[in-house]
């Protein structure tokens, strides 16, 4: 069922999100502040028919809020103000977005052994919470979760991309998923591995006897996306059982793109056009945001270096022995 909105701008709330889905620049996480947005509207301003400069005191930031975190959770209501000037029901100023900040959180880098061991340890999460709760809830959590981590480690695939995705979106048939909701407006396509499709193939044929007909292909108990805070939660719980380091479930993109680079052995052209596929495939805009995942491998750089050094080295002129002793 839809979440209907409180406040006295429940209405104008609607209509903007309704422009902004048709326009595809919509998202879980405008769905989710919009929300907290309208429900502190509503529980502070009972009485308010329009919007007011109070009202946006909600979008100052707060002493427990660091990195980026106030910046994510005003921007869809920085959007909403602007939406509003423009079609002429306030006068009141947008919020200030806070610029971007640098991330200075580095991605934990999984070992083999730390993998096999999450991998263990969510199989036996997953059974241990459907025998708490057997219910829908339970048996979703069940199936879902030990496939949806595992199709982020084979595909580098966002996490949102994954928890976005339609069952129309999933080509079993040929084994390709087409990324339709992404960040931004991107769109892109992603090559199944052998062993990804025959999983995925399985737990579709368990799904069906749960939810037939379903529409998403990760759902909930009533066929809409699961909140982002979801998988989240579980993979904090399953983690502690393998390591005190922190990590998060996005970090299975970045192990994944790092073993794909590190796994390349060709020099010059071959090099550049692997890393432009795996750019594609991972939804980048610019390879440039490929490069970055060079600085997550110590041991790339070293390999780049010896793999392109002596075709590089032989487009220099060699220095006579006499220059080479000058030096």
């Amino acid at each position: 069922m839809k979440r209907p909105y409180r406040s006295c701008l429940a209405e104008q709330i609607e209509e903007f999100v309704y422009s902004k889905r048709a326009s595809g620049r919509w998202c879980q996480s405008y769905e989710e502040n919009l929300h907290f947005f309208d429900n502190y509207c509503a529980a502070h301003f009972p009485d308010a028919s329009v919007l007011t400069g109070e009202m946006l005191e909600w979008c100052n930031e707060r002493p427990t809020e660091n990195g980026n975190s106030c910046k994510y959770r005003i921007t869809v209501v920085s959007h909403f103000v602007k939406y509003a000037q423009n079609i002429g029901w306030t006068v009141i100023a947008p919020p200030k977005v806070p610029p971007q900040r640098p991330c200075t959180y580095i991605p934990h880098a999984f070992t083999k052994d730390e993998l096999i061991r999450f991998f263990q340890a969510c199989d036996r999460h997953v059974v241990d919470f459907f025998n708490r709760q057997n219910c829908l809830a339970g048996k979703l959590n069940k199936l879902e979760l030990p496939v949806y981590y595992r199709l982020l480690l084979s595909t580098g695939m966002r996490t949102n991309e994954a928890g976005w995705l339609n069952r129309s979106d999933v080509d079993l048939a040929e084994g390709v998923i087409n990324i339709n909701r992404s960040k931004g407006t991107d769109q892109h396509r992603i090559a199944l591995h052998e062993s990804m499709l025959k999983l995925l193939k399985k737990y579709d044929v368990h799904m069906d006897g749960l939810i037939p007909d379903r529409n998403c292909f990760f759902p909930n108990k009533n066929d809409c996306f699961h909140r982002p805070a979801r998988a989240e939660y579980h993979f904090r719980i399953i983690w502690k059982e393998v390591s005190k380091e922190p990590a998060r479930p996005y970090d299975l993109r970045s192990y994944y793109t790092v073993v794909n680079m590190t796994g390349w052995t060709e020099p010059g052209f071959e090099l550049h056009d692997k890393l432009l596929y795996l750019s594609r495939t991972m939804g980048h805009r610019q390879i440039n945001s490929t490069y970055r995942y060079f600085n997550l491998s110590p041991r790339l750089a070293d390999k780049i270096k010896s793999l392109t050094e002596a075709s590089f080295n032989n487009l220099l002129p060699k220095l006579p022995d006499y220059e080479q002793n000058e030096e």
